[in-house]
């Protein structure tokens, strides 16, 4: 490991959003509507999808508040989907350190609430409407940071075993190709990104 270049630079930042996205005659859109964290980087998603949005209850010469309404009720959702997500990572964990402690033990949002139950009862994986992150994205948290459901879909059982120990088999071994393909770490480094050497005299 090398020398540090420089002293840290912390980023202090507020989390949250507007009350009202769509405020009157302003539109907040972006940092200007809101920011949640940099763990799961969705701002570039939470503009375009804003956009999109306004651009579906584009006003014409008058404002309809039904259309504010609508727009700040999709908004709030989304918002809302999302942070249960970026929760999860900082809930879920096993670490000892008071940091992580205090994340693993403060209350959580109803709606992660029930989507944890959801899961570890037998499982199951709900995506309402147009969630950004996919039933695969919570299953990788779910699994990576060790919550195990106590029980699992009946159809499960369905399968042949020979079956199941073929389409295993068949992952791992496309896994071990592309594996094989696939530079080492430290050459990928020194390709394509390696340190200046020093120039010597």
């Amino acid at each position: 490991m090398g020398e540090a270049l420089a002293d840290p630079r912390p980023i202090h930042f507020r989390t949250g959003k507007r009350r009202k996205l769509w405020n009157r005659n302003v539109v907040a859109i972006g940092l200007a509507g809101g920011f949640l964290e940099p763990l799961e980087s969705t701002s570039i998603h939470l503009i375009q999808s804003a956009i999109a949005r306004l651009m579906k209850l584009l006003p014409g010469h008058t404002i309809a508040e039904a259309d504010r309404v609508e727009f700040n009720r999709q908004s709030d959702f989304e918002y809302e989907r999302i942070r249960d997500f970026i929760i999860l990572h900082y809930a879920a964990n096993a670490r000892s350190e008071p940091f992580w402690r205090m994340c693993r033990d403060m209350e959580l949002p109803e709606t992660l609430s029930a989507k944890i139950d959801l899961w570890r009862g037998n499982g199951h994986i709900t995506r309402e409407h147009e969630e950004l992150f996919t039933e695969v994205g919570w299953l990788q948290v779910f699994a990576g940071q060790g919550v195990i459901p106590t029980g699992h879909h009946p159809l499960a059982d369905a399968i042949p075993a020979s079956d199941l120990a073929e389409f295993m088999d068949t992952i791992a071994k496309l896994n071990a190709r592309e594996v094989a393909q696939m530079p080492s770490h430290a050459d990928f480094i020194a390709r394509h990104c390696a340190a200046p050497q020093p120039v010597t005299a």
